[in-house]
């Protein structure tokens, strides 16, 4: 028997543990909203390893992306949430991918707050299992539609949010071995991030990996006071995209209870490099 069964409904696609019935993910691609991942769920079933619309970044939902400043227009906000030019993700519903293990994909098209559609999206998406942790895997491009000026900012691009809180200790290292806020900006092959969850009983975490290939490799990653994680192809400089010209990421999200040690992440990175 398949160990995950997949299914979609009501714009939203599900992972649950075949003999459990337990969720892993829930992928949403709600209306008027950009397509998110939460909750997302570690190799025990139980670690919640992502947080929606903290009080702190409330337009941050789980596994997400978007960019400031594409033709003068943000996409990082949700709309109404700040002043200014806001778009909007508008996402297709689900598609599941023949094959197992599960594969799925999400199309979605930015559009500027006066309609002009700007960039579509799509995001192709694979959960694999391997020893003591669980592989998620994103292939994104992005696609112009006229031509696109994309801002240099501190931040922009994949992003994930997780239930970080002030009391509990949680910890950030990069494939270069700087350690905690010596991270922001710094360019590195891996950055990983281990924190307490659910109420502070269990300790997880993920280690995210850039791929060689990525525009910009080794990227440089946003690592926020709240320990928000986002490789940031925008940090180094502005992108500028022709009309019709995709810019393709390909990312790896290990997903682990404990911690994982950095000779153990690099090896991880080594075999995600080789594919």
């Amino acid at each position: 028997m398949a160990r995950w069964g997949v299914s979609a409904k009501n714009r939203s696609l599900f992972i649950d543990e075949s003999e459990s019935g337990l969720n892993v993910l829930q992928h949403n691609a709600r209306l008027g909203l950009r397509p998110y991942i939460h909750p997302l769920r570690g190799p025990d079933g139980q670690a919640c390893l992502t947080e929606d619309s903290p009080w702190h970044h409330p337009w941050q939902h789980g596994v997400q992306t978007g960019y400031h400043g594409v033709n003068g227009c943000d996409f990082w906000f949700d709309p109404g949430q700040r002043s200014g030019v806001i778009g909007t993700i508008e996402p297709e519903a689900p598609r599941i991918l023949a094959g197992d293990p599960p594969r799925w994909s999400i199309d979605a098209l930015w559009r500027h707050e006066d309609h002009t559609e700007l960039l579509s999206e799509t995001q192709v998406w694979s959960l694999t299992a391997s020893d003591d942790v669980l592989f998620l895997d994103l292939d994104w491009s992005t696609t112009a539609i006229p031509d696109v000026h994309i801002e240099q900012g501190a931040y922009g691009g994949f992003f994930v949010r997780m239930p970080y809180r002030s009391d509990r200790t949680a910890r950030v290292i990069n494939s270069e071995g700087q350690e905690e806020d010596d991270t922001e900006q710094q360019p590195a092959r891996w950055v990983d991030l281990t924190m307490p969850v659910n109420r502070g009983d269990v300790t997880a975490g993920i280690a995210f990996l850039d791929h060689p290939e990525n525009p910009r490799h080794p990227a440089r990653w946003r690592v926020d006071g709240q320990r928000g994680i986002n490789p940031a192809p925008c940090i180094p400089g502005a992108i500028d995209l022709s009309a019709g010209e995709t810019l393709r990421h390909r990312y790896r999200m290990v997903l682990h209870t404990g911690s994982l040690a950095p000779d153990e992440i690099q090896m991880l990175w080594l075999a995600y490099a080789d594919l």
